[in-house]
């Protein structure tokens, strides 16, 4: 067997290991980690996903804060959302439809009659591109999608970026930015990570407390 034939049969072995999973990515996933001293961060450019946030606690016991799985091809083909970045539109817009400008825009169905966390193939089911790695006192990757008018129904060409930067001792940042090219969008990112601060086999969360300093809420209303 010459050196084509064996080139020839490795890509196809790893074509048929990916599974007939309709999420499957056309480029390559990577796995990326964040670290400033005992603190790290790792995550991939699927769905521009947390795979794990590892920082210690008051007595210096290193925990991972962050629920999720143990390999990628979990996130792949997994519903959860775990860790993920959400859009067009984070949660559901009933009946998958909206009306913007006055034209009626019609939404892939994936959640009974209406469309949630952007449809089936939103931006937690694709391929991000690394724009920028750093690394350094102040470590930060930024990622970078294109979605395509029409894409899953929404109107207009997208620029979506998010940049996740450990900032300060034990402080993650994530900055989230979206820049329509062409028409308006509704546009309503969210990082959909589950936290667990005492670890995420500690058991339940009922013990944990979250502040956060911002001036309009708006509280999730069940469909």
């Amino acid at each position: 067997m010459d050196r084509l034939q064996i080139l020839l049969l490795l890509s196809l072995l790893a074509f048929t290991s990916m599974g007939s999973s309709s999420a499957a990515p056309k480029k390559p996933i990577g796995i990326y980690e964040l670290k400033k001293g005992d603190f790290s961060v790792k995550v991939t450019n699927w769905g521009a996903t947390i795979l794990s946030v590892i920082l210690p606690d008051s007595k210096g016991n290193l925990a991972d804060v962050v629920l999720g799985y143990e390999g990628i091809r979990q996130y792949i083909n997994g519903t959860t959302y775990f860790g993920a970045l959400v859009g067009r539109v984070g949660n559901r817009i009933s009946g998958a439809r909206f009306v913007l400008n006055g034209t009626a825009y019609h939404l892939y169905r994936n959640d009974g009659t209406s469309s949630i966390h952007g449809g089936h193939r939103g931006f937690s089911f694709v391929t991000w591109t690394v724009e920028e790695k750093v690394d350094g006192e102040f470590p930060y990757i930024k990622f970078y999608y294109y979605s395509f008018d029409k894409e899953q129904g929404f109107p207009g060409d997208l620029d979506v970026f998010v940049t996740y930067k450990i900032f300060g001792a034990y402080e993650l940042t994530v900055n989230m930015e979206a820049i329509p090219r062409t028409k308006a969008t509704p546009v309503n990112l969210l990082q959909h990570s589950y936290w667990n601060l005492g670890g995420h086999n500690s058991g339940t969360i009922l013990s944990n407390k979250v502040q956060i300093f911002c001036l309009p809420y708006h509280p999730l209303m069940s469909s």
